[in-house]
């Protein structure tokens, strides 16, 4: 999960960097030639700023000329760093709670990397372009992301996927997903109306207390959904073949529940045979299982001005 992925295995190693006495004509240069959207400001090798593009559209609110400033006048400082150790999940909060977009990582004072929004999006797919939309209000299950994936209608904050692989264009054999989400008392008594299934092990709390669970517990069913989740999130269209699934412990109404799908056999034609597992939130497998799914080809994006459905 994410709390156990250091950054160090994320982050991009090739940092742009320039002296605090060159001017922001050079720092824009290195950007658009490197391709890049900051410069981090370096002393003897030693970080002491960071230039970004959001830095750049302040100051040319505030100053008529940048071209002939030095950066050591721009640039952010102090400058917030990270150690390569961090954790994903460490490194969100620290974006999050100082407003930061890119975070330099340092070990032992020396400039080894440095991690953007962009490389954890990939990793935490709701930080993707968090600047650009916006939080709508939601009082059932929180703000939407919208058009965060292209093969997902959307997203939403609470809930966390992971997709490890070499390539996340295309999946290979090794790859692994993890979809995670509370299975809340609302998501029960949604997926009872929705699909008929209205035993009262799963509504209502009385009652299960007197049944061997000694409480209401989640449809198996809906907790297999959560492996549909994870695999909707593969590399391309991912249409589900078959599922198979033993049932190894209740999962309680309320507690987080995670898909993992690892891909262990390619069978030919776009075939693929993924492992499946469920956990709780004490990491106890609650349903375990095989799936087979065919990885097709997204379909181009809809043209400008085709309507399309969305959830609010």
């Amino acid at each position: 999960m994410h709390d156990t992925i250091p950054v160090a295995e994320v982050m991009v190693t090739d940092v742009v960097t320039a002296p605090p006495d060159a001017n922001v004509t050079r720092a824009a240069t290195l950007m658009r030639d490197e391709s890049v959207s900051s410069v981090v400001v370096a002393r003897d090798e030693i970080p002491v700023g960071i230039l970004t593009e959001g830095d750049f559209a302040t100051h040319l609110c505030e100053r008529a000329d940048l071209r002939d400033h030095e950066l050591a006048d721009v640039m952010s400082e102090p400058l917030e760093t990270i150690a390569p150790e961090t954790t994903i999940v460490e490194a969100v909060d620290v974006l999050r709670t100082d407003d930061l977009e890119h975070l330099p990582v340092v070990d032992d004072g020396e400039l080894v990397g440095i991690l953007t929004t962009t490389e954890l999006s990939y990793y935490v797919p709701h930080l993707a372009n968090q600047a650009r939309h916006a939080k709508e209000s939601d009082e059932k299950a929180g703000s939407l992301r919208r058009q965060v994936r292209t093969d997902t209608q959307y997203e939403r904050d609470e809930w966390e996927f992971e997709y490890r692989g070499d390539d996340e264009e295309t999946v290979s054999v090794g790859d692994v997903a993890r979809f995670s989400k509370v299975l809340s008392s609302e998501d029960v008594e949604a997926f009872a109306e929705s699909s008929g299934d209205t035993n009262r092990l799963h509504l209502d709390g009385g009652y299960a207390a007197e049944t061997q669970f000694g409480e209401r517990i989640v449809h198996g069913v809906l907790a297999t959904g959560l492996i549909s989740a994870a695999l909707a999130r593969l590399p391309g269209l991912t249409i589900y073949l078959s599922q198979e699934s033993s049932f190894r412990a209740p999962l309680s109404t309320g507690d987080r529940a995670t898909a993992t799908c690892e891909i262990v056999e390619r069978l030919g034609d776009d075939r693929y045979r993924i492992e499946t597992t469920v956990t709780d939130g004490d990491d106890a497998v609650v349903l375990e299982g095989d799936a087979v799914v065919l990885i097709d080809e997204l379909p181009p994006e809809p043209s400008a001005g085709t309507e399309s459905a969305t959830t609010d």
